[in-house]
């Protein structure tokens, strides 16, 4: 057994009489040398710590940011890519599909880098010929490696409005022949002689009309000068109020999608289409088809056409596609035209003049001289209405467009 150690008894006292254990411990105990650079190499740390995680997140939210602006000019890629499909629907391609069957479009680059490319495929029944579903997704991308991409689809319908043709001429009030003695209105259908191929025209029916449809108060002069199936009918319900409405479409929806108007009277007599890079130059206002010449990039082409004022349609001109005239048509020879005109007002024709389509007038029809000549043509009609705007896809109602990833 140890023998017990003696600690020494401290005896210093503070001067207010406490004794302090601290003045009791040794003396090395006492040095506070190399406390500083511990604490130093702790802040340092510490700091490093805080740079670091800074760092960090500002590489993260810069990342992050990078991938928010990367994804959303790939949305709004895909979405230019979606409506740029809309926009340069050719109905020769798309409508002509057959359910199953896809055409691809692109890749296009975009103004700044981006791009698109896209693909149409048609859906639903074959059986059902007037209205074709359509399944367009498109994927945009931006320049640069590793950027990824952005997809979205939308769900379309085309849709043949029935404009034409009641008959040939249908008009509210009154048609006035001046001199001769051949009919110049005909409701029997007559494909463009001559000029069209038959290809243009396979397919749409030959079914006859009447030469004139007019209102309860119209008069037509000179029965002898009308052929048809029957030549003249009197329809007790037709008003400057309904002439125009067609289903779902009316006056104003079409002026909606014309390809150009002109405010103020107008004056046309072009008798070449004008094209660019071997296609047909849409975008010259004045290009109204080519219906004279098969071979020529603009002979699918029919332009909607809207005239705030008076139209005249002089020389030796010819012309295709769908006229909304606000005022007065006048056509003089000589001079061709191949489709659908709507007038607000009254319509003169004087000879020369040949017009194969489908004509709807609010007013009066004047026919100056004996040559003017007014040919019922569904071939011309339907052709105007299926390759113009009338028939380009619109949105479904419900639903029509999703984002896929």
């Amino acid at each position: 057994m140890g023998l017990p150690v003696k600690i020494p008894e401290c005896r210093v006292e503070r001067p207010n009489g406490v004794r302090s254990l601290l003045a009791c411990l040794p003396e090395r105990l006492h040095d506070s040398g190399g406390f500083a650079l511990a604490m130093a190499v702790f802040a340092l740390v510490l700091l490093a710590a805080i740079v670091a995680g800074g760092y960090f997140s500002a590489s993260q939210e810069y990342l992050i940011g990078r991938g928010m602006r990367s994804t959303t000019q790939s949305f709004y890629a895909g979405e230019a890519g979606l409506r740029e499909v809309l926009e340069d629907w050719d109905p020769l391609i798309y409508n002509a599909m057959q359910p199953g069957d896809s055409v691809t479009v692109g890749p296009f680059t975009l103004d700044g880098g981006a791009s698109y490319s896209a693909s149409v495929v048609r859906v639903g029944s074959a059986a059902d010929s007037l209205k074709r579903y359509f399944y367009i997704e498109a994927a945009g991308r931006i320049s640069g490696p590793n950027r990824g991409e952005r997809r979205q689809a939308v769900v379309v319908r085309t849709s043949y409005t029935d404009i034409c043709c009641d008959g040939a001429v249908k008009v509210v009030n009154n048609v006035t022949f001046g001199g001769g003695a051949q009919p110049i209105i005909s409701g029997y259908n007559n494909d463009p002689p001559g000029i069209w191929p038959a290809s243009a025209c396979a397919g749409i029916p030959g079914d006859s009309t009447p030469g004139v449809i007019h209102g309860p108060t119209g008069i037509v002069n000179d029965y002898s000068r009308v052929e048809g199936n029957p030549a003249v009918v009197a329809d007790g319900g037709l008003t400057s109020a309904n002439l125009f409405d067609f289903g779902d479409l009316t006056y104003d929806d079409l002026v909606a999608m014309a390809n150009h108007e002109f405010v103020g009277d107008l004056t046309f007599n072009n008798t070449t289409a004008s094209t660019v890079g071997g296609k047909c130059n849409r975008s010259d206002p004045l290009n109204w088809g080519a219906p004279q010449n098969p071979g020529s990039p603009c002979f699918d082409y029919f332009p909607i056409i809207h005239v705030t004022h008076d139209l005249y349609l002089t020389g030796a001109g010819a012309a295709q596609g769908i006229l909304l005239v606000d005022n007065d048509l006048y056509i003089s020879g000589p001079f061709e035209f191949y489709g659908i005109a709507l007038v607000k007002d009254d319509l003169d024709m004087g000879g020369p003049v040949d017009v194969y389509g489908g004509m709807y007038v609010r007013d009066d029809v004047w026919f100056n001289g004996a040559t003017p000549r007014f040919w019922l043509s569904r071939c011309a009609s339907e052709r105007a209405e299926r390759l113009s705007k009338i028939s380009r896809p619109r949105l479904l109602s419900n639903r029509a467009w999703v984002d896929l990833f």
